[in-house]
């Protein structure tokens, strides 16, 4: 093995492969070395002799160049137990997945360092990749130390697998202290469950990483599809997800399909203004597991909306809480407890959709930003939502939507209890940007009929053309309209819907109304009017010449 491996060596430019192959026995903490094999398992590694008598000190060489062909071969010949370890602060450009092919296989960086010496495994522009690193149907394989980076901004948004796809029938995979970035796909990590009842994805660990950013806000122009993206999608039981930060992620920070066992402790999820608007945080919402969710605990987490952007929703639970209500209902004894929710977040917990035993207390709401209104829109939600939204109630539940046989609810005081079923709390968007207090236009920039009506929206004011061709100013403060001005010039010449009373400012500078007749009034400021402006206070609308001099206001009327 030694001689083949050092031939593909060669032309890397390697001094040495880091490889394990482990035997159990031999004289070093349980292994032993395969025949004419290595293991680098110390930081004095050893080659070692056949009748494993004979220790001859090696010096310990990584990998410093190559692509995903290079480490793939090194695992592909390694067999079980393999250990590729990349040096520090090399990148491997790569364009097509690095591929684990056998159980107990690791890919790490020398020393595993914690900082940004960690090694790059980067996706290549032009490339079609979508996965960097597939560890699918492996047993106790692990992803350590290293930084993995799907290159959106440079390769694009692709449709595909995740950047980082794990799990399938497999026990024991690790990922830890690793970078997750970049995803050109739909998440940054995804333990993807297996299908089988007997043989499911079991007892991950899931670490000390940092995630993001995964995604973006909006829809791809090309497909339609959308941008964003999860930081970890995890569909494993027994799954150990505990003090990984994941900022940036796009649709849900930690998305959790099922996962009967699982427990989601200490993690830290904010969003990002550069990523934008996020769904969710934690996710409790899809009915994978045939909606079994028993033994799941979400506890001692932080969900922060982060300035410029806003987490819709900071815990979801049950089926009907998100944009697509499930037929299912989630089941299973829960403990949701001391999550922390701090910055703009629009619903912190919010529960319909679930059959009974949940455990959901001492989570603190007291960092959030309030109003809601401050930061997010609920103009496209239901009339339950905007309520909610209105009076800024971050714990939010339907009684009648988390009753059931699976045990007595434990929820804490501060819930507010909706009397009407609502579905879809996925509805809040950015803020629509505030309305000034004047707008003004040029020459010829302005015409508008009584059939439209509105001339202009400023704040809490607007100005329109009535049907009978008087224009008047409205002050709609706390959504009561008050008549501020008008013109008090009436028109029975306007048409049958009002399109032939027309204000017009002119490319002459003349501000005029004009009804099926002619000209209903004029500012008279032909050829010296150069700027028309409308103000939500007195005097209302002027028309303004060359120096800014006033040469008319409506009150010249």
């Amino acid at each position: 093995m030694m001689t083949s491996l050092q031939a593909l060596a060669l032309p890397l430019a390697l001094n040495f492969l880091s490889l394990v192959h482990a035997v159990p026995g031999g004289p070093w903490k349980g292994w032993r070395a395969g025949k004419g094999c290595c293991i680098p398992h110390g930081d004095s590694p050893t080659i070692i002799t056949e009748d494993t008598t004979t220790i001859i000190p090696r010096q310990f060489s990584c990998l410093s160049t190559g692509t995903q062909s290079t480490i793939n071969a090194l695992f592909s010949s390694g067999g079980a137990n393999t250990i590729v370890r990349l040096c520090p602060g090399v990148t491997i450009p790569i364009t097509a997945p690095v591929v684990f092919t056998a159980p107990g296989q690791e890919l790490s960086t020398q020393g595993y360092p914690t900082d940004s010496t960690r090694a790059t495994i980067l996706i290549q522009p032009g490339s079609t990749v979508t996965s960097a690193i597939r560890g699918n149907w492996q047993n106790n394989i692990k992803v350590l130390n290293i930084q993995v980076d799907g290159n959106r901004p440079n390769a694009g948004y692709l449709g595909g697998d995740a950047l980082l796809e794990m799990g399938g029938g497999t026990e024991g995979q690790t990922v830890s202290h690793t970078v997750v970035k970049n995803t050109r796909s739909w998440s940054c990590v995804h333990f993807i469950g297996s299908g089988q009842d007997n043989n499911p994805c079991r007892q991950v660990t899931v670490t000390f990483n940092e995630v993001g950013p995964c995604g973006h806000e909006g829809v791809d122009s090309a497909t339609g599809n959308g941008l964003w993206a999860d930081g970890l999608s995890i569909e494993c039981k027994d799954t150990t997800v505990t003090d990984n930060t994941i900022t940036g992620a796009t649709d849900g920070g930690i998305v959790i399909f099922g996962s009967p066992g699982s427990h989601i402790l200490r993690n830290t999820i904010v969003s990002s203004s550069s990523s934008g608007l996020q769904f969710g945080g934690i996710n409790m919402v899809d009915p994978t597991w045939g909606a079994n969710y028993s033994g799941v605990v979400v506890s001692d987490n932080t969900i922060t909306g982060g300035p410029g952007s806003f987490i819709n929703l900071g815990i979801g639970m049950g089926s009907q809480v998100w944009s697509n209500p499930h037929p299912e209902t989630n089941f299973g004894q829960v403990t949701v407890t001391n999550n922390v929710f701090t910055g703009n977040v629009g619903f912190s917990i919010v529960m319909n959709g679930w059959l009974g035993g949940l455990t959901v207390t001492g989570n603190s709401v007291s960092g959030v930003t309030t109003p809601s209104s401050s930061f997010a829109s609920a103009a496209g939600c239901g009339s339950v939502q905007q309520a909610e939204f209105a009076a800024s109630h971050q714990l939010v539940y339907y009684p009648a939507g988390v009753m059931g046989s699976s045990g007595p609810n434990n929820i804490q005081s501060q819930f507010t209890a909706l009397a009407t079923n609502a579905s879809n709390w996925l509805c809040l968007t950015d803020p629509l940007p505030p309305l000034p207090d004047s707008k003004s236009f040029a020459p010829n920039t302005l015409s508008v009929d009584a059939s439209t009506s509105r001339v202009v929206s400023l704040r809490d004011f607007h100005v329109q053309v009535q049907g009978d061709g008087n224009v008047v100013g409205i002050d709609t403060t706390g959504g009561v309209w008050t008549v501020k001005w008008a013109s008090s010039r009436y028109s029975s010449a306007c048409g049958t819907n009002g399109a032939q009373c027309f204000l017009a400012f002119g490319i002459d500078g003349n501000f005029v109304m004009y009804d099926g007749n002619g000209p209903l009034w004029a500012s008279g400021t032909d050829g010296r009017g150069q700027l028309l402006t409308f103000s939500r206070e007195a005097p209302w609308v002027t028309v303004s010449g060359n120096n800014g001099q006033t040469l008319w206001t409506i009150g010249n009327l």
